[in-house]
């Protein structure tokens, strides 16, 4: 998946798949978290909020997607 990079303290790039409907983050510490089920306005509204690690605190993670914590 091709992730771009954003303007965070904590995330560092951020990737989708329309295809499979998959959100990808990339944080600053190395941590790749991929979740399923993401639809492609999530994406869109990630990518322009500033607060993007509270966005995913509080609107991505609670959203009930499959969450996979890449190793």
């Amino acid at each position: 998946m091709k992730c771009q990079p954003v303007r965070s303290t904590s995330l560092k790039a951020v990737g989708y798949d329309p295809a499979t409907l998959t959100l990808e983050i990339e944080y600053r510490n190395g941590r790749l978290v991929r979740y399923t089920g993401a639809s492609a306005a999530v994406h869109q509204a990630l990518l322009t909020v500033p607060g993007k690690a509270l966005f995913v605190e509080q609107v991505v993670e609670k959203s009930g997607y499959i969450r996979e914590q890449v190793e």
